[in-house]
């Protein structure tokens, strides 16, 4: 048999661990089903399990470089690593789940007026980084705070229909908001996971307003159906979002972004679902780990300089260190190519020294997606909170792909992002609900309570 196939058992039982994992505790009334857990869960499947299949089944096809036996085992054993930490982390450690009945409990009013100002104000935000603003450091917090806000506004123009679903301006105002965030989101650059995001957000909302209160098999049947369809979505925008960079070089305007998405029906069924799945991380990680535990010294603990770097702008220091998924292609020597790789999560546990550090980020990775569900819990029908959660979903589905930093990145600046809109409306309105210290089960602002009532009756 030959190296590689070593990964063909481990990627069919890892699918199979995961699964079990997302399915057992919500068939049992255990836990939710849209969480951050789960979409985690979710992105390994695709970016461990079905990319360590694809690297078996493939390789023939596509290796970045020569591997040996011992690469391979050291993929298999480094996920298993991984894994095993952040679940243990994730279910037992107690920490995360006092400090969200801590943190993030005073937030603006939820009223329709509130809301649409809301709107408004993300909205703008989110137009500021098409202008041309070329100040080191400030262009980048407007990107940033720009891509979050067409994500707050589809969940602030849901909770204000939801609050009257009768209402036609209020339905009105959705669908407008939602197409103009999609809109939006292809011009920021083409990148699938901004527009996740936005194509996330009505799903997540209505999971914890209303339908999480439905039966599994009710909600399983739902949202399964809207993950394929889902899919189909991401691999026709796949097909036409670098329509900047094609033959006719168009512009990245409104106009075209709207031709863009107006093309995807026609593509939904004759795009490349494939290349979604996998995407190569296990070739990656591979990569990495032959070029880190042979040639190349390791370095400890980069993701977290990277991350925490991050907001100095290059202009002042040139020597910021770069990520592991641009830095990864040059030390492979592979040219020709000047695309970003995601390495892997395992991929950057042996980049940074091997399995201790794969213990190490399986330990922080556990913390955050525990405190994030434990405030989804306790606060399940604030949209201010979905909202955050909403920007946050389609990274958090891709960060075991990579690059963790950049996705760290992303994930912290969504938290950021709703931090600095709902700070804006406390000044200007005061604090409207205040979520209770231990208990999440209880609201005390009753007005949101009973309108979360009519919502799941």
């Amino acid at each position: 048999m030959s190296d590689e196939r070593i990964l063909i058992p481990f990627g069919y039982a890892f699918i199979g661990v995961l699964l079990v994992m997302i399915l057992v505790p919500y068939l049992r009334r255990k836990s939710d089903l849209l969480t951050a857990w789960n979409f985690f869960l979710v992105g390994a499947i695709n970016f461990v399990g079905l990319a360590a299949l694809k690297a078996a089944y493939s390789s023939h096809e596509f290796r970045i470089l020569a591997y040996e036996r011992r690469d391979y085992e050291l993929y298999i054993i480094g996920a298993i690593t991984f894994f095993v930490t952040l679940t243990l982390a994730y279910y037992w450690l107690k920490f995360p789940r006092k400090l969200a009945g801590r943190l993030f409990r005073k937030w603006p009013p939820v009223s329709t007026s509130v809301l649409y100002v809301m709107i408004a104000m993300s909205l703008g935000m989110a137009v500021l980084p098409l202008l041309p603003i070329r100040i080191p450091g400030v262009s980048q917090v407007i990107y940033h705070l720009g891509n979050k806000g067409i994500v707050v506004a589809v969940a602030m123009a849901f909770a204000a229909w939801f609050k009257e679903k009768n209402n036609p301006v209020l339905l009105g105002t959705l669908l407008g908001v939602l197409l103009f965030s999609a809109v939006l989101a292809v011009m920021a650059g083409g990148g699938r996971r901004t527009l996740l995001s936005v194509g996330t957000t009505i799903p997540i909302c209505a999971y914890w307003f209303w339908l999480r209160y439905k039966g599994p098999w009710t909600n399983l049947a739902l949202f399964g159906s809207a993950a394929v369809f889902g899919i189909l979505l991401l691999a026709a925008y796949s097909a036409v979002r670098h329509f900047d960079r094609r033959g006719e070089m168009k512009e990245r305007s409104m106009a075209n972004s709207f031709e863009a998405l107006r093309e995807l029906p026609s593509k939904l069924f004759s795009s490349n679902v494939e290349g979604l799945m996998g995407q190569n991380a296990a070739q990656t990680s591979l990569a990495a780990i032959h070029l880190y535990t042979n040639n190349l010294d390791p370095e400890p603990f980069h993701s977290v300089v990277f991350v925490s770097t991050n907001f100095i702008p290059r202009a002042m220091w040139e020597e910021k260190p770069m990520g592991l998924g641009y830095t990864l292609p040059k030390s492979a020597r592979v040219h020709g190519t000047r695309a970003t790789w995601g390495p892997g999560i395992v991929g950057h546990g042996f980049h940074e020294g091997g399995l201790h550090m794969l213990v190490f980020y399986g330990i922080l990775a556990g913390v955050a997606l525990r405190f994030l569900d434990e405030l989804l819990v306790r606060q399940s029908t604030n949209p201010y909170l979905l909202a955050m959660f909403s920007a946050m979903s389609a990274h958090i589905i891709g960060w075991t792909r990579g690059d963790i930093g950049t996705f760290t990145i992303q994930i912290v600046s969504c938290l950021i992002a709703i931090q600095f809109f709902a700070i804006v409306a406390k000044l200007v309105f005061g604090v409207g609900v205040i979520y209770p210290r231990t208990d999440g089960a209880q609201f005390v602002n009753q007005n949101l309570f009973s309108a979360t009532l009519k919502g799941s009756e």
